[in-house]
Parts: structure tokens; C-alpha cells; sequence
């Protein structure tokens, strides 16, 4: 019973979520086709862009573009996972440490990331940086989410574990770390989007070759909208795709 109400809710929710991207569909080509008649903007619209997404899909070098990108980015979000982790663990049980790193995160959290990305160009490799800018962009997200989750956590379950005699490293294995994979498992998602976003952005300004944010600034630079607003597409696509499937490998972790 419990487990057709879950099927019956997922399908609700792939059907809620289909008709708001329809709608969202709808608004773009009103407002493109308003804004084109009346010569106010120059809009893709949606059929347009998506036959150039597809066009796009079968060319060899949109498929290397799209391969190097997602290096670059996951390159970067696995890096900022490390070390947020690490760090936020640290932090979480000294609090010296805590308030030592408390400038540093808040100094990557309040610089806009397009500035990091010109003064990290001065000394990293244009190939380079984009996994540079992701994970500095998602390891404050990682760092501050496992420091609140140790901080949170009820000290008197890790005493009873060394009450029973389990070591430190067994108290943080069963019973330390269950209780702050939730709080890991949302700052990894919300760093996943964090991840995309910053590190085309870095492809966009730095354009390494062969890259997503090359393909974007070359379509900006040749004023071929469709091919900007395809590129963007898939951008977004990748993103929920990613975005899904951890959180499907999560799930299965978590309750299998």
C-alpha cells in the first residue's frame, strides 16, 4: 500500500512538473512572438531553438564540447565535495579551527564569481580553471553544511557509543556520519547547480577550446540567437539531469 501512494506521488509530481515546463514553453513563444512582431527584441523561438539543440546533438564537435564541459565541472564538484567536507568535519569538532576559517568562507561566499574568475585567470590555465571556479564556488556550500550538521547532532549518542566501547573512529562511522548525511546529501545537490552555473561562466569569460561556454560565446559573438539559447538549453538540461541522478543514487544508498 505505502509503495503504490509513493508511485502514486511520483507520478503526480512528473506530471505537475511536465505541465509547468509546457507553461513556461508557452510564455516564451507569446513573449518571443510579441516581441519580434513588434521589432523590441530579437527572441528565439521555442521551435527554432529546439530544432538547433537536436541539429546540435548529432555534430561531433557540440558532443566533445559537452564531454570536456562536464569534466571540467564534475572535476571541480568532486574537488569542492572533498574538501568542503573535510574542512567542514574539522571545523565541526575544533573550534578554533572554525574561527579561523570563518573569513576565508565568508570572503568566497560575498566576492562575485566573476571576479574570482579574473584574478584565478591571472595565475591557472584557461583548461584549467573552470574546475578551478566550481569548486571554489561549492566548497563553502559543502564546508558549512557538514559544520552545521556536527554542530546540530545530540552529543549524548556519540558518549553512549563510547559508553559501549566503540572507538572514536566507530563512533563517527555509525553513528556520527548517519546522522549528517542528510545535511551532506542536500549541500551536495544544492552545490551540483552552483557547480554548472559558475563553471560555464568561467568557460565564458576564459573560453577554453572545445567547451560549452566557448560555443555560448561564440553564438553571442556571431549573433546566431537560436545557437545561444540551444547551448543554454542544454546547459539547463545537463544540470537537472546530473541534479537527478544523485539524487536517485542517493536514494538507493539511503534506503536500500
Amino acid at each position: 500500500m505505502l509503495k503504490k501512494s509513493a508511485l502514486k506521488d511520483g507520478f503526480k509530481k512528473a506530471v505537475f512538473s511536465l505541465l509547468s515546463a509546457i507553461f513556461w514553453v508557452l510564455v516564451w513563444h507569446f513573449a518571443a512572438t510579441h516581441a519580434n512582431r513588434n521589432l523590441l527584441l530579437k527572441i528565439p523561438l521555442p521551435w527554432n531553438t529546439f530544432q538547433t539543440f537536436w541539429r546540435n546533438l548529432s555534430h561531433p564537435d557540440f558532443q566533445k564540447a559537452v564531454g570536456t564541459s562536464v569534466g571540467h565541472i564534475l572535476l571541480g564538484y568532486g574537488s569542492a565535495v572533498l574538501v568542503g567536507s573535510v574542512g567542514g568535519i574539522v571545523s565541526g569538532n575544533s573550534r578554533f579551527f572554525k574561527t579561523l576559517s570563518s573569513p576565508l568562507l565568508h570572503i568566497v561566499r560575498s566576492v562575485p564569481v566573476a571576479a574570482f574568475i579574473f584574478i584565478a585567470w591571472l595565475w591557472i590555465p584557461s583548461n584549467v580553471l573552470p574546475s578551478f571556479i566550481s569548486a571554489l564556488m561549492v566548497f563553502p556550500i559543502i564546508w558549512s553544511h557538514v559544520d552545521a550538521g556536527l554542530s546540530a547532532e545530540d552529543g549524548r549518542l556519540a558518549e553512549m557509543g563510547r559508553v559501549y566501547g566503540l572507538r572514536r573512529s566507530e563512533v563517527f562511522l555509525r553513528i556520527r556520519l548517519p546522522l549528517l548525511a542528510p545535511h551532506l546529501r542536500t549541500a551536495c545537490i544544492t552545490g551540483l547547480g552552483i557547480a554548472w552555473k559558475s563553471g560555464v561562466a568561467a568557460e565564458v569569460i576564459c573560453n577554453p577550446i572545445g567547451s560549452v561556454g566557448a560555443l555560448l560565446q561564440r553564438g553571442k559573438a556571431t549573433i546566431e540567437y537560436e545557437e545561444v539559447f540551444a547551448v543554454t538549453l542544454t546547459v539547463v538540461l545537463l544540470s537537472l539531469l546530473l541534479e537527478g541522478l544523485l539524487k536517485l543514487i542517493w536514494r538507493e544508498k539511503k534506503y536500500a
